[in-house]
Formats: C-alpha cells, structure tokens, sequence
C-alpha cells in the first residue's frame, strides 16, 4: 500500500478550532511560545495533558469522522477504528523528536492503516517523515496542509518525526483503522472496546 492524501472540508471538520478551544490559546502555529509549552527543552507534555482534559468536542467531531469520511474509504465496510486519537504537538525549537517505529514493532494488528492529520500546514521538520521503503532507512518528509489527511502503512514502514527547526510548531493527530473482516485481536492492550471500537 503506497501514501494517499484525501481532501476534507474544515467547514464541516474544524478540528483545528476545536484544539485551539481545549488548549485556551489563539494560534497552534505559535505554540512553542507559550508558558505551558515550555520550549527551552521542547517539553509537551502540558499541551498533551490540556488537550485531553478538555477534548469532549473533539472526540464528538472525530466520531462523526469516522462514520462519515474515513468509513467510506473502505466502501461502507464495517471498520475497526482507534476509540482515542493520539494528540501530537511538533513544537517549534524544543528538542522533542519521535523515534523512528513501525508499528509492528510494537504489537498493533496487521492489516491496520495509519492516518495522520496535521491542523497547521506542514513541511520540511515539522512534518511526518516515511520511510522510502520497507527496511531502507531512508526517510524524507511528507508534507501536507490542514484539510487534508496522509494515509500510510505504519504497520510495515517506520515513521516519525524530526527535531522541528522551521519556526511554526505543528499540533496532528494520528490513529489507526482496520477492517472488520480483517482484524486480528492478537495483543490485548489493543483490542475491541478498550483500544478500538466498531462501527
């Protein structure tokens, strides 16, 4: 499975707003400036805690998602979808960086999709890097805007970010979707109704 990007209308899929709500803050590129960010040393962990304290709107938003945009992709079928997303906050001049994984490594079910969607425009390394191919090492960067989602195999191809020296920090979400038909409940922390749900 190659990278797609799709399209989506922010009018009816404001996510970014709605992260800008829960933090309490006016603008997601400038959040490397805020106290709670703490961007001497790159620490998020603030922004992940604020985000999830206050995202009853934004899992609403992200439900009604996936019924209506991410379920047709796969033709209306029954879909195995990640319950929470994983917040990610790519803050401008901090250290943070992700380690390079495919998630295979880590036991989630084959056959799974990853998607990323970034509320920021995205380029050069406040952006998601790919893999090339499976096994190489070789990553380059897969920038995209917001209103639009990057679809990838995560299971197979190791991803991950690098240390963010473009001056505009990146607040994205991923999470993973399989087909029912497909599913494999082969580790239990990630299994039917407490990692993913049905619809």
């Amino acid at each position: 499975m190659g990278i797609d990007i799709y399209k989506y209308d922010t009018s009816l899929y404001d996510f970014g707003s709605l992260v800008i709500e829960a933090l309490e803050i006016n603008n997601l590129e400038e959040l490397h400036k805020k106290e709670n960010g703490n961007s001497s040393n790159g620490d998020n962990i603030q922004w992940d805690k604020k985000f999830y304290e206050n995202n009853f709107k934004f899992n609403n938003l992200y439900l009604e998602f996936i019924k209506n945009f991410i379920k047709p992709l796969f033709n209306g079928e029954t879909i195995v979808y990640q319950k929470q997303p994983e917040i990610q906050f790519y803050l401008s001049g901090g250290i943070n960086s992700s380690q390079f994984h495919k998630d295979s490594d880590y036991g989630y079910p084959p056959n799974q999709i990853n998607f990323w969607i970034p509320f920021v425009d995205t380029f050069s390394t406040n952006t998601i890097w790919i893999e090339s191919d499976i096994g190489t090492n070789n990553f380059y960067p897969k920038g995209i805007n917001y209103g639009e989602i990057l679809k990838f195999d995560g299971f197979n191809f190791r991803y991950g970010n690098k240390v963010n020296d473009t001056g505009i920090s990146t607040s994205s979400i991923c999470f993973r979707v399989v087909k029912y038909s497909d599913f494999v409940d082969a580790n239990i922390k990630f299994n039917i109704g407490d990692y993913f749900d049905v619809i």
